[in-house]
């Protein structure tokens, strides 16, 4: 499919990708700093080896993350300086696959060896890169043989998405679960018959403010509450979707005006996506226990497939709107990619729940849990198959006609 020629690179927003990603680099690296000096100080302050090995963690994923900024910073720094826009690596998915079998490999050579012989540093790396290889084989294949637009661009994509769209996600669900704490505890209060467990509580807490450890099993009579069952079920099926779906192409929003063909969009989804992804299960992975990795890494891995996906279709929607005006196009994506991600979620609070036992209340039938040990890896091969077949349609899809370029509106 024959595409348009790309627009020079806008120097306002090269100049705001080369800022946000020196910011970006200075946040990590200022936050590997004060890990390490947080390790350093439990030296001598006895810290439990759990909280150490997750600060290790939490640690080599911002030295990872800082990585990411350099290529951003580097294409910016040429484009300002008047060089041409490099195109991307060819052979991207051929790398990206024998990378995947590489970290298959690793998988199964340290599954054999006993979990005391690896290094926590070295463990750390491994489930990095067991999380990093899959999704950016998701990305090469979702986006084979189709335009992704100049390295500068891709990388701006992906330094905006980790350093601007994923902090206001965060923000939007961390106020609506405020704000949702706000309501039910005024809800709390005038359930009388919680009164003498509020008291309760209240005596305990006066005593030994070490007791904030326990609330949770003081409130487990609450998970029996039908109603606070559908609101929270809401919030993590509904409300989580819908905030992600909207807010992950917001780096899409800045090619508005350089006449994106919808297999552009799609693409640039994508990044967008990927970056989302990347970040989101790498914190997820360093906050878990060694034994619990390798099934957080599986859950993940999917995961990264759904947002990848999920945004590309909603740039495609935004670009080819932006294109014939046809606006209903992007409200029907967003509702299917909501429904998407909200099924997601809810088979993998199932999941949880079947994972958790009898450590919860069963406020599910065990065989619907347990369902969804078989319906995830069924979504994902759906996901995987309607990427590829989506991909293969673009590829035979004639561009529509493009806009006139703005060359101060977006990146190359």
């Amino acid at each position: 499919m024959e595409q348009p020629v790309a627009a020079p690179p806008s120097r306002t927003l090269t100049i705001a990708q080369l800022v946000v990603s020196i910011l970006g680099l200075l946040f990590s690296l200022g936050g590997v700093l004060g890990l390490l000096v947080m390790m350093a100080s439990s030296l001598q302050n006895t810290l439990a080896a759990e909280e150490s090995s997750q600060l290790m963690n939490i640690m080599w994923v911002l030295m990872a993350v800082s990585l990411f900024t350099i290529p951003s910073i580097f294409t910016a720094i040429r484009a300002l300086a008047g060089f041409a826009p490099r195109q991307p690596m060819r052979h991207r998915f051929l790398i990206a696959m024998l990378g995947l079998l590489i970290a298959f490999g690793v998988i199964f050579s340290t599954n054999l060896l006993s979990t005391n012989s690896t290094p926590n540093w070295l463990s750390s790396v491994i489930n990095m890169l067991t999380i990093l290889v899959p999704i950016w084989w998701f990305l090469e294949l979702g986006r084979l043989k189709l335009s992704s637009g100049s390295a500068q661009r891709q990388w701006g994509l992906f330094s905006f998405s980790t350093y601007i769209t994923l902090p206001v996600i965060m923000v939007v669900e961390i106020i609506i679960i405020g704000v949702g704490l706000l309501f039910g505890a005024l809800w709390l209060i005038q359930q009388p018959e919680f009164a003498p467990t509020l008291s309760q509580i209240g005596d305990q807490f006066m005593l030994d403010p070490s007791a904030w450890e326990d609330l949770s099993f003081d409130f487990l009579p609450l998970l029996s509450r039908p109603g606070l069952i559908a609101v929270a079920g809401a919030f993590i099926v509904l409300i989580i979707p819908m905030i992600e779906e909207l807010l992950k192409p917001l780096g899409v929003w800045l090619l508005r005006k350089r006449s994106l063909t919808p297999v552009d969009g799609f693409t640039a989804g994508m990044i967008c996506g990927a970056a989302f992804a990347v970040l989101e299960s790498l914190f997820s992975i360093s906050a878990v226990m060694p034994g619990e990795r390798l099934f957080v890494i599986v859950g993940r891995i999917g995961t990264g497939l759904l947002h990848i996906f999920t945004a590309g279709l909603n740039g495609w929607a935004l670009a080819y709107t932006w294109q014939d005006g046809k606006y209903l196009r992007v409200g029907i994506t967003y509702i299917v990619s909501v429904g998407i991600h909200g099924a997601w979620n809810l088979f993998a609070l199932l999941l949880g729940m079947h994972m958790a036992g009898n450590e919860l209340p069963q406020i599910v039938d065990p065989g619907l849990s347990g369902l969804a040990v078989w319906i995830l890896p069924i979504l994902t091969m759906v996901l995987l198959i309607s990427m590829i077949g989506f991909n293969f349609h673009l590829r035979h899809q004639p561009a529509p006609p493009a806009l006139p370029q703005t060359s101060e509106n977006g990146l190359g």
